[in-house]
């Protein structure tokens, strides 16, 4: 016999294994929806812009890391990235912002396929 059970009675103690099982139904459902939003958004066919930050085109497209690098930004896995849009990115470096985002959304979409 449980504390529980002793304190309040075994219809108590019945009541409250139910609720916790049905908590954690709604957990791993939570969990599963949250799950899915993630995996869409990952597989985004957003345009990269100019004004998007370093470190989120990144994380949506891993593939325009070794890119960026390519292209002479080599600093984007800095801190900095977390706040510098692209072209912030690219006026730092003297690169021509529109033209690395073309090309890296060419990049991209060649990936894709």
């Amino acid at each position: 016999m449980s504390l529980r059970e002793i304190l309040f009675g075994e219809d108590a103690a019945k009541n409250t294994d139910n609720t916790a099982k049905e908590e954690e139904i709604k957990m791993e459902e939570n969990t599963k929806a949250n799950e899915n939003t993630e995996n869409t958004e990952a597989g985004s066919d957003e345009e990269v812009t100019t004004d998007m930050l370093v470190g989120q085109i990144i994380s949506k497209h891993p593939s325009a890391a070794q890119f960026l690098m390519d292209c002479g930004m080599e600093c984007i896995f800095c801190p900095a990235s977390q706040m510098e849009s692209l072209g912030e990115a690219c006026a730092v470096h003297g690169i021509d912002a529109d033209e690395i985002c073309a090309a890296l959304n060419e990049k991209l979409a060649a990936y894709k396929e």
